[in-house]
C-alpha cells in the first residue's frame, strides 16, 4: 500500500490510539485545527499537518494536541475539515461545508498509515471516532458526535456502523483477514506483536485449526499478536480482531 502519511509526520514515540474527528468548520484548516489535531484532511483530499504526534506521547507537555476530552494521551487526531454550521446531532441539517466522499476516503488511507507504524490494531477501542470515545471507552465528551453522520450517505449513520464502515475499511488496505473474534482483550491477556516476514511476492495463509482449513491470507507486513502456541502453528490475532493459525517460520518479533 503506497504510503500517504509523510515519513516525517510519523516520529518514533509510543502511540496506542487514532481518533477521528471533524472539525465543525469549513474544508479548509485553519490555524485553530492546527493546534488542536495532528493531521487534517481538507475537503478536496489534501493533507496539513498540525500538532507534532510527539506531542501526545507520555508524559503530555502543556502544549500537547487536545482533540480528546479525557484522552489525548498516546492517542493521535486526525480530523476531516467540514460540517460547519451544524452544531447538534438533533439539529442535524445540511452544512455550508459537507464532509466529502474523497476526504472521507482519504481517512482510511492515513489511518492505515499510522496504524501499521505504530503497530496499532484495528479495534473499536483502538481506531476510533470521536463520537466512539463515550461508550467505547467510558469517557465523557459532552455529547461530540462526530463521526455519526455522512454527509454524502444518508443510508449510514450512528457511532457503531460508521465507526465499524471505517475500520473495515482500514483493515482491507491492511490486508487484514480470518475468522472475526470478540474486541480488545484485556491487559493481563495481551502477547507480543509479531509481524508477517518472507512471504512476498505470495502470502501467508491463515487457518482455522493448525494445518486445518484456510479461512484467509496474510500479506507481507501485517501485524498480529500471538495468543497461543501449538508445535510450529500459533494462534494469532490481526489488527481487525480476526483469530486464527499461522506457521510460525514466517513471523517475527515486532520492536517494542
Amino acid at each position: 500500500m503506497p504510503r500517504v502519511v509523510p515519513t516525517s509526520w510519523m516520529p518514533n514515540v509510543k502511540m496506542e490510539r487514532i481518533h477521528l474527528h471533524w472539525t465543525g468548520g469549513g474544508n479548509s484548516a485553519n490555524s485553530t485545527d492546527k493546534k488542536a489535531y495532528h493531521i487534517l484532511i481538507e475537503g478536496n483530499g489534501d493533507l496539513v499537518r498540525g500538532k507534532s504526534i510527539v506531542k501526545n506521547a507520555r508524559p503530555l507537555p502543556s502544549d500537547y494536541a487536545r482533540h480528546t476530552a479525557g484522552a489525548n494521551s498516546a492517542s493521535i487526531g486526525v480530523s476531516l475539515c467540514c460540517m460547519a454550521g451544524v452544531n447538534r446531532e438533533r439539529d442535524y441539517k445540511e452544512s455550508t461545508a459537507p464532509m466529502t466522499t474523497t476526504q472521507w476516503n482519504k481517512s482510511f488511507e492515513v489511518i492505515a498509515d499510522l496504524a501499521e507504524k505504530y503497530d496499532i490494531l484495528i479495534t473499536p477501542t483502538k481506531v476510533l471516532t470521536h463520537a466512539e470515545v463515550e461508550p467505547n471507552l467510558n469517557i465523557p465528551q459532552n455529547g461530540k458526535w462526530d463521526i455519526t453522520r455522512l454527509s454524502f450517505n444518508s443510508d449510514l449513520r450512528g457511532y457503531r456502523d460508521i465507526g465499524n464502515e471505517m475500520r473495515a475499511n482500514v483493515a482491507s488496505l491492511l490486508g487484514d483477514g480470518g475468522v472475526p473474534a470478540s474486541d480488545d482483550m484485556s491487559e493481563a491477556e495481551k502477547l507480543p506483536k509479531f509481524r508477517v516476514s518472507g512471504v512476498h511476492p505470495d502470502v501467508l495463509n491463515f487457518r482455522a485449526s493448525p494445518g486445518g482449513k484456510k479461512t484467509g491470507t496474510l500479506p507481507e507486513r501485517t501485524v498480529v499478536e500471538r495468543l497461543g502456541v501449538d508445535g510450529e502453528w500459533w494462534r494469532v490475532r490481526t489488527r481487525l480482531g480476526y483469530v486464527g493459525y499461522v506457521h510460525s517460520g514466517y513471523l517475527k518479533p515486532v520492536d517494542p
